[in-house]
């Protein structure tokens, strides 16, 4: 977790009764893009979707670690906005709209 400064991979859910697995990933973030930039040089971009734009404090701390330590390049907040009939994905980048406050060092 945060407090303890490394990083944990998450663990299985399964339903005791069914003997079903009920969650396979639960970890933050919800999805993780890799975009090739140049020659064996990829961005590891880190994408959590949030349907009013909105994160936790915890979630902002988890953001602003996965970026000083390097593990992504970039975290993406992902929310829908309603255009008429459809629901358009908007991408609004954690660096631009946090960073003043977390890009401590």
């Amino acid at each position: 977790m945060v407090r303890r400064g490394r990083l944990v991979k998450c663990k299985p859910k399964f339903n005791p009764f069914t003997k079903s697995l009920m969650m396979n990933s639960a970890g933050f973030p919800d999805f993780i893009s890799i975009k090739h930039v140049h020659d064996g040089l990829y961005r590891v971009i880190g994408v959590e979707a949030k349907m009013n734009g909105i994160l936790s404090k915890e979630e902002k701390e988890k953001c602003a670690w996965y970026l000083q330590k390097g593990i992504f390049s970039l975290i993406w907040i992902a929310k829908g906005v309603r255009k008429g009939r459809k629901i358009e994905i908007v991408y609004d980048d954690f660096q631009e709209r946090y960073g003043v406050k977390y890009n401590k060092e």
